[in-house]
């Protein structure tokens, strides 16, 4: 005689096969989510190389306008170095033209600087631009592929919901509502096997009576402390 329990040990498989699929289908638009966002990062770093781009060439726009109002500043003071009345005023206007050339010198060193940053700028953006695009190119694969997989997943649920409701009429009613509600509870298994004295759901040791119940045919017993239902066959 077979054992009850061995039915639903085979649908319990089909169960455990349904939930993994639903699990994928889930989880298939966050991994979907995920890889977006790094598409998302890789944009705003090139932004932000821009963004640093544009800045360094707004500094060297302003350091030109200063720079100009420094040689306007010294063509002033050299024409009015032409028409000093004394010595004095005439080495008043040559500190101010020297104060002005310094400042002009320091601008230039501070403009050199900012050329060199916009270099590194333009090949930080270079760089930005090649992630990018071997971000997008990877991200609309891995997408593609995706999508592809949660069409197969879906036709594969199908087909074993199918299975498992063909199975499920199989069962003896009130024996196959015990089951579900105890797979529902446990979310991973409901009928178990005894090993080795154990219950292979809680690998908790049985009593022997249990045990030796599990082994009957006529008799359908659970563990004595997860519930699960036992099988020792």
């Amino acid at each position: 005689m077979a054992h009850p329990l061995e039915a639903l040990l085979v649908l319990q498989e089909k169960d455990r096969k349904i939930a993994k699929l639903q699990r994928e289908i889930r989880d298939i638009p966050a991994r979907k989510a995920e890889v977006e966002t790094q598409l998302e990062q890789a944009k705003m770093k090139l932004a932000a190389a821009r963004e640093e781009q544009m800045q360094i060439q707004s500094d060297l726009k302003q350091l030109e306008i200063e720079v100009e109002s420094h040689k306007e500043k010294i063509t002033r003071y050299k024409n009015q170095q032409m028409e000093a009345k004394t010595n004095e005023q005439y080495r008043a206007l040559l500190i101010e033209v020297s104060t002005e050339e310094k400042g002009i010198s320091e601008l230039e060193d501070r403009e050199l600087e900012l050329m060199e940053k916009l270099e590194t700028s333009k090949k930080a953006i270079e760089v930005r631009e090649a992630e990018l695009a071997e971000e997008e190119d990877g991200i609309r694969d891995e997408q593609e592929m995706l999508m592809e997989r949660l069409e197969e997943v879906k036709e594969d649920l199908a087909a074993v919901i199918e299975k498992r409701a063909k199975m499920a009429g199989e069962v003896e009613p009130s024996l196959l509502t015990r089951y579900e509600r105890v797979f529902a509870n446990k979310g991973d298994f409901a009928v178990v096997r005894v090993e080795n004295g154990h219950c292979r759901g809680c690998n908790m040791k049985l009593p022997p009576q249990v045990i030796n119940d599990a082994i009957n045919p006529a008799k359908l017993v659970g563990c004595n402390y997860c519930g699960r239902m036992l099988v020792n066959i």
